[in-house]
């Protein structure tokens, strides 16, 4: 996200909680500020979703056959 498109993101969302809460005065800078944690949030998941995935971090491929059938199955 670039800043300008960042910053208007922040802008919506600070509106958007002056809002919800009833339109308070002097709370601008709390606003601005749930907003910008809001929005680095939301970059953090983002960006989190775009990584690639390491062949360490997922689980091992199950392969078929390769059980060994319990000892009450040989019976």
């Amino acid at each position: 996200m670039n800043p300008a498109d960042r910053e208007a993101r922040i802008r919506a969302l600070a509106q958007r909680i002056w809002e919800v809460e009833g339109r308070p005065e002097g709370q601008a800078l709390r606003h601005w500020t749930m907003a910008e944690r809001l929005v680095e949030a939301e970059l953090q998941i983002e960006q989190a979703r775009a990584a690639p995935t390491s062949p360490a971090a997922e689980p091992p491929a199950r392969r078929r056959g390769t059980r060994r059938p319990s000892p009450d199955a040989r019976r």
